[in-house]
């Protein structure tokens, strides 16, 4: 996906929101968005939006001395996720279907998102979705929720790539993916995470953290962007990524850098903003399991 002429003015307000949220003062943050603003004309409109928000919060954490400014945040959602896990299990537990339950909630725990949604009550929010998902899951097998689609794609996977996104986010993706074990216990599962912190996406240390190392082979894609540009990721990561036939990738920032490319990717997200629902035709907050942006 492109940048669109409306990502500019969203780039400057996830600025000021980001630096709002570690505290900083108008003066330190004016000095920040000149800072941004200079580097605008790097970011050509055919790169996607996560290549800009790379170079935003590179900018924030230099001009603060903080290599990760969202630690403590990150911190909380994994532990109010951890919190919430034994629930979401018996909820899977007592579903009729447990893997589709798994996907819902995997999907869920993508609104852990202090990119898009600065005011967040996260136990507001989660358990806001768990009790209205049922509803829009009906969509089952629709345009945006391609499940038997992805079912298929599961019973014939060998190497599985689970692209994680957010911090606290991954103890929902731990579920799926505790799921996913279940039924095809011979499909050899790695995570891929954030190399380095940017904004509250996953890091190793967040992934161990949520104890998913437990159940697969945790790696990091070698970047400091909030999404995954694959030519510029690690060689291990590309190299997992080439034998991989099946790619599971969370979250908006990665559907932004990887909807056009030509894998076996399925994207599981909650869309968040108009510029990327007007450009797969769905609508804000709706959710999505879908092939290759289609």
């Amino acid at each position: 996906m492109k940048t669109y002429l409306d990502c500019i003015p969203c780039f400057f307000k996830q600025s000021i929101e980001a630096c709002k949220m570690i505290g900083l003062s108008d003066d330190k943050i004016k000095s920040i968005l000149d800072k941004v603003a200079l580097h605008l004309p790097e970011i050509k409109m055919l790169c996607s939006p996560p290549e800009m928000g790379g170079i935003i919060h590179r900018i924030i954490r230099e001009q603060t001395n903080n290599p990760d400014p969202y630690k403590e945040l990150k911190e909380k959602s994994n532990e109010i996720a951890l919190t919430i896990y034994p629930d979401l299990k018996r909820i899977i537990q007592n579903s009729e279907n447990r893997f589709l339950k798994a996907i819902e909630i995997a999907i869920a725990g993508n609104i852990i998102d202090y990119g898009a949604i600065f005011d967040l009550d996260l136990n507001k929010e989660i358990r806001f979705l768990l009790d209205s998902e049922e509803e829009k899951m009906k969509k089952e097998d629709s345009k945006y929720f391609t499940y038997t689609d992805f079912i298929e794609s599961l019973k014939n996977a060998k190497t599985l790539l689970y692209l994680a996104d957010n911090a606290g986010e991954i103890v929902f993706d731990r579920i799926l993916i505790e799921e996913i074990i279940a039924l095809y216990p011979a499909i050899h599962i790695y995570c891929a995470v954030r190399g380095y912190p940017v904004i509250n996406d996953c890091t190793v240390v967040d992934a161990v953290s949520a104890g998913i190392d437990r159940f697969v082979t945790v790696i990091s894609n070698g970047l400091d962007i909030p999404g995954t540009i694959v030519k510029s990721c690690s060689e291990e990561f590309r190299n997992i990524w080439n034998q991989s036939d099946l790619i599971i990738s969370k979250g908006q920032g990665n559907f932004e850098s990887l909807s056009v490319t030509k894998k076996n990717i399925f994207f599981m997200f909650i869309a968040k903003c108009q510029v990327l629902t007007r450009y797969i035709g769905c609508n804000v907050r709706d959710i999505i399991l879908c092939r290759n942006g289609k």
